[in-house]
């Protein structure tokens, strides 16, 4: 039992006490005793008020419809009752409760169901009636009886829309908490992308050129010049992947950018040095934002490390472009094809660049005789 049913319960003992220690103090009727088995009734209730307050709620409305009974058909006046406080807080628990349990429209319709018990009940509380000298009961006289039925009433539509506007305050609460959850899940899953996406750009792309690398040193006799661009290009990698590292570990912004627009050339450079015939056509005073031009060169790398995985001897062309509201920058690649099985993750990278700037990709095959053509276009915004 918690802390607050374990007071209300020991405070209504007290009071059903009361009532069952007058079933010893001389004559008795059936009115009283049926008021002492209502008042146990009603402790059951509040030891399950903050348990199952539906449950609690309904029966302290129940109670004191039948205490209203117990006292209409009573040969002599029994008195008011304590217990009816119990029904504004029957009416404000089950409207709290249902709002901050279950949401939506339908979970406080148990709730107005008890309120309107509970409207219904003030037309026969003790309180509407009254007696005279010799305290023979009667109804209050009609003005008298519409201001308590509208003190009634006020009482009820008070803990009713007190209970609603707390339940809407803790709903919405619970609604700020789930959303900032889904964005810290949201993020935590974009940096695991955007990992993903650097690790295999940044493997994907040196290791592919390794093997270019050597397998040109070994065909040409060169192997000295090709160890030499293989160290190189190792060199680069490690130090790409220390800046991964460094991201993940530090309790920092994230990832460092992959450079700006000046690291486009170099990256022609790198596929140069291994034996690719590649031209770039790009502005000399291109201006774009950082995280464009990280796109940009990871998406420049990814589509000419595909060109070199899936076709033999491409000769590849890199343009980029510049107008008002995008960059594109388009791969074209030919040479013959040589599938390659793969996992098709470089693809999706390069969709989710340049969707992370709000542009798109697209990739077209065209064939011709037996070379192939690969064009990616990918549409970046700025």
């Amino acid at each position: 039992m918690k802390t607050g049913e374990l007071v209300v319960t020991l405070l209504g003992a007290v009071l059903a006490l009361m009532y069952t220690g007058l079933l010893f103090t001389g004559h008795t009727d059936a009115a009283d005793w049926l008021q002492a088995l209502l008042s146990w009734g009603f402790v059951a209730a509040l030891a399950q008020w903050q348990s199952r307050p539906m449950l609690a709620s309904a029966l302290m409305v129940g109670l004191n419809v039948l205490w209203s009974m117990v006292w209409l058909a009573a040969p002599t006046n029994i008195g008011y009752t304590l217990w009816t406080v119990l029904v504004p807080l029957a009416v404000y628990t089950a409207r709290r409760r249902a709002g901050a349990t279950s949401g939506g429209a339908h979970s406080s319709r148990p709730a107005a169901a008890i309120a309107l018990v509970a409207a219904a009940w003030c037309v026969v509380s003790p309180f509407m009636w009254t007696w005279d000298d010799r305290l023979i009961l009667f109804y209050r006289e009609p003005f008298d009886a519409a201001l308590m039925l509208g003190l009634h009433w006020a009482v009820i539509a008070v803990a009713y829309l007190l209970a609603a506007n707390g339940a809407a305050e803790e709903e919405a609460k619970d609604k700020d908490a789930r959303m900032r959850e889904e964005r810290l899940a949201a993020a935590r899953e974009e940096e695991r992308l955007n990992t993903a996406r650097d690790i295999h750009d940044v493997l994907g792309h040196s290791l592919t050129l390794i093997t270019v690398q050597a397998n040109a040193g070994l065909a040409a006799g060169t192997e000295r010049e090709s160890l030499e661009l293989i160290r190189d290009t190792a060199a680069d990698a490690l130090a790409d992947i220390r800046i991964l590292v460094k991201g993940l570990r530090d309790a920092g912004p994230g990832l460092e950018p992959a450079g700006g627009v000046e690291e486009i050339p170099r990256i022609i450079d790198r596929f140069r040095s291994a034996g690719m015939n590649v031209a770039l056509a790009a502005p000399a005073d291109l201006d774009i934002p950082a995280v464009t031009a990280q796109a940009a060169n990871r998406i420049i790398t990814e589509a000419l490390t595909n060109a070199v995985k899936h076709q033999h001897e491409p000769v590849a062309r890199v343009t980029v472009a510049r107008n008002a509201a995008s960059v594109v920058v388009t791969v074209t690649s030919t040479g013959h094809a040589e599938p390659h099985p793969g996992a098709g993750t470089g693809i999706v990278g390069m969709r989710e660049r340049a969707r992370a700037t709000g542009g798109t990709l697209d990739i077209t095959h065209t064939e011709d005789h037996d070379e192939t053509t690969v064009t990616v276009t990918a549409t970046l915004g700025v």
